[in-house]
């Protein structure tokens, strides 16, 4: 979508390739913001050269473009790659944020050749179409020219008026008329009947994920209602992490979620040529695939967990750090400037910690929403749900639900059973596993009653 951030810059700050080159980044984005169509592609989408288009990037990745911020970031380890930095991207994204979709129409040839005024004056009417959700619309003199998107004077709107009536005609016609009310001269915008449908999907994602299960080994197609469903449980992984997470870690976590989500979808592409039945229903392969990101989260829980441990032990061993600080300053130093020096040490620490405590929580919660998914919050839910919809009991599927979490928990304690500091990481999981054994005794009796 073009979320009213995007929309507003659009009106103010940018050039008309630049003005194009926003629009393309939000249909081809992931869910990070970067843009994953390669340069050529996108110049050629644009209408412009490969040339012009680093010209802009440069320019915008050295806070040139206008607004005084960077709107296209290269991506660190990924060469040729760009973050789109404007509004928020599909993890971020909640249902009061006002947004403009992305009607075909902004991406033919007869709206790209239009001046940059004119341009701004369609997006004008778009967003205020995609928002009421109606094809007919008033402007105000005004408004427009509040705004800040280059059209000052009447004459000037008049003459932009009539270029996008030619060029644009077929879809939507500006005219001049009198409020009803105010007796104040305004615009109406008509767009053709069905406009309001007549609109792209942002469909990256999906592409990524068919090119990631395929590479994993099923060559076979993935259907588009089976997509949804692995996006939805994409989407719940990014959401949820930021959620719980503090601010400090927000980054790192964003990074985490890619890769638990990304390592998750290769698990599965190498398990469905042995379980292609799960394809014929969304929500089953939906399920079976929650079931993978939660053992993938569960190992990274258990990793930055021992990596925090490991970093605590270093930070504790003030005699080397002691002695390494005097080699390198060639001179005696007291504790307190060893403590300076180990600083960064310690926000590694703390870095690990946080997402350690963050990720704990979230395969905490995981198992709870699996339970109250088939008992519900109260004892009359519960009882409408006696028997599911596999003809599984509510006990057997616990029994199940039970098995599995233990079972994954005591892999991870066998992995870390003779690893240096690895004691601190079976504590670990040895109090999950004992908390859980302590919430599913609660769910038994409450089966019972």
């Amino acid at each position: 979508m073009i979320y009213e951030e995007t929309y507003r810059y659009l009106l103010r700050h940018v050039n008309s390739t630049e003005f194009d080159a926003c629009l393309y980044s939000v249909l081809h984005m992931d869910w990070d913001g970067v843009i994953q169509s390669p340069i050529h592609q996108m110049a050629k989408g644009m209408g412009t050269t490969e040339k012009y288009l680093k010209k802009i990037f440069k320019k915008s990745s050295s806070s040139q473009m206008g607004g005084g911020r960077r709107i296209f970031i290269p991506v660190e380890q990924e060469l040729g790659k760009y973050q789109f930095n404007l509004g928020p991207t599909g993890s971020f994204t909640n249902s009061k944020d006002r947004y403009c979709k992305k009607y075909r129409f902004f991406y033919s040839d007869a709206f790209r050749n239009l001046p940059l005024p004119a341009k701004r004056l369609v997006l004008m009417a778009a967003f205020k179409m995609s928002v009421n959700k109606s094809e007919d619309l008033s402007l105000n003199y005004e408004d427009i020219i509040q705004l800040g998107s280059s059209l000052a004077k009447r004459n000037q709107i008049l003459d932009m008026m009539n270029i996008i009536n030619q060029a644009l005609g077929d879809i939507m016609t500006f005219t001049v008329a009198s409020s009803t009310f105010t007796r104040k001269e305004i615009l109406i915008a008509s767009f053709r009947t069905g406009t309001l449908k007549e609109y792209l999907e942002n469909r990256t994602e999906r592409l990524m994920l068919r090119k990631t299960i395929y590479e994993a080994g099923y060559l076979e197609h993935i259907e588009d209602k089976v997509c949804v469903e692995l996006e939805r449980v994409g989407k719940y992984i990014f959401r949820s992490f930021i959620q719980i997470a503090e601010a400090p870690i927000k980054e790192e976590l964003l990074k985490l979620a890619r890769f638990v989500y990304h390592s998750s979808l290769q698990k599965l592409g190498s398990a469905l040529n042995s379980n292609k039945h799960l394809l014929a229903e969304p929500k089953e392969a939906s399920a079976y695939f929650s079931t993978i990101v939660y053992n993938e989260a569960l190992k990274q829980m258990a990793t930055y967990a021992h990596q925090a441990a490991c970093i605590k032990d270093l930070i504790e061993r003030e005699h080397f750090h002691r002695e390494i600080s005097e080699k390198t300053l060639e001179r005696k130093v007291d504790y307190s400037e060893v403590h300076e020096q180990i600083e960064p040490i310690r926000a590694k620490y703390a870095l690990a910690l946080d997402i350690y405590k963050t990720l704990n929580k979230w395969c905490e919660d995981w198992v709870i929403s699996r339970v109250k998914s088939v008992t519900g919050t109260n004892e009359m839910e519960m009882a409408q749900k006696r028997v599911l919809t596999n003809g599984q009991t509510i006990s057997e599927y616990l029994n199940y639900l039970k098995k599995h979490t233990y079972d994954q928990l005591e892999q991870h304690m066998a992995v870390y059973q003779h690893v240096h500091h690895g004691e601190h990481v079976l504590n670990v999981l040895r109090q999950k596993k004992e908390a859980m054994h302590s919430y599913f005794a609660i769910q038994k009796d409450r089966i019972k009653k």
